[in-house]
């Protein structure tokens, strides 16, 4: 039997009077802030077995009740008897007024994780697991934008080089029709005069026979079948044979007549 000293926690008493006065202490004081150093403090009926002492603990340690085990002088408890019956000497009325307390220790098995204990570890189990959650979302929002930003910039990138690529081929064609450029005398077969057509070497002769066709307003009709034919050193330039190929030069005089088979304006 033993007098409270250090800092205790009471329990519920257990049972009906008349009590034995009990203090609850950990063999091993490894628990910290988890558990009194004085252990706890409870009333347990005279007629009660251990068992119920021990379950009392167990539901207020939140632990199974198999992982502890009670003891008194070294001796562990039979949970199927009372305290007297398992030997332990109960106080007198004037110790009990003298606050005199029957002095059980306990202890939990290997490994037993505190009702506190596990409260504990499970929040911070459960903030890292929110903090993980929001690293991966900020994480994926990051992703998305990198690759919005990604596709943006190729997106920019292809129109670019689409504008590029527009340009040169402007260029290309530009310096191609100067390349190309063709000023011809065209005159009528037979005829005087005649006038300037400016083409290029790679026209074919249907094409510079259309466009002579709409310079001099010239079209088929009611009256007029046929087309334009042209002629290149006495000899017809066929229709798709391009001047170049001909051996049309820029200042080289060509024939024109209407004929069967030549072109027209549309």
């Amino acid at each position: 039997m033993s007098a409270m000293s250090a800092e205790t926690e009471e329990l519920e008493p257990i049972g009906d009077e008349p009590w034995n006065a009990v203090q609850l202490r950990p063999v091993r004081a490894i628990y910290g802030e988890d558990m009194p150093s004085g252990g706890y403090v409870t009333k347990l009926a005279k007629s009660a077995h251990t068992a119920l002492l021990k379950a009392a603990l167990a539901a207020h340690l939140v632990v199974p009740e198999e992982s502890l085990s009670l003891a008194y002088e070294g001796e562990s408890l039979d949970e199927s008897k009372t305290l007297k019956e398992n030997g332990v000497s109960e106080p007198g009325p004037a110790a009990r007024r003298a606050g005199t307390r029957v002095g059980i220790t306990f202890m939990l098995a290997d490994g037993t994780e505190l009702g506190a204990a596990r409260r504990r570890r499970e929040a911070l189990e459960q903030e890292a697991a929110v903090a993980s959650q929001q690293r991966a979302e900020v994480e994926r929002l990051q992703k998305e934008e990198a690759e919005r930003a990604r596709q943006q910039e190729l997106a920019q990138k292809a129109e670019q080089q689409r504008l590029n690529e527009g340009e040169a081929e402007e260029r290309r064609q530009a310096e191609a029709r100067v390349a190309h450029r063709c000023v011809l005398r065209c005159a009528a077969l037979g005829g005087s005069g005649g006038q300037e057509l400016i083409t290029a070497t790679t026209a074919t002769a249907s094409e510079v026979a259309e466009q002579l066709c709409r310079e001099l307003g010239m079209q088929r009709d009611a009256h007029h079948d046929g087309g334009l034919l042209l002629l290149f050193n006495g000899n017809p330039l066929q229709g798709r044979q391009t001047l170049g190929d001909a051996g049309v030069q820029s200042g080289d005089e060509v024939m024109y007549f209407w004929g069967e088979g030549g072109a027209a304006a549309a």
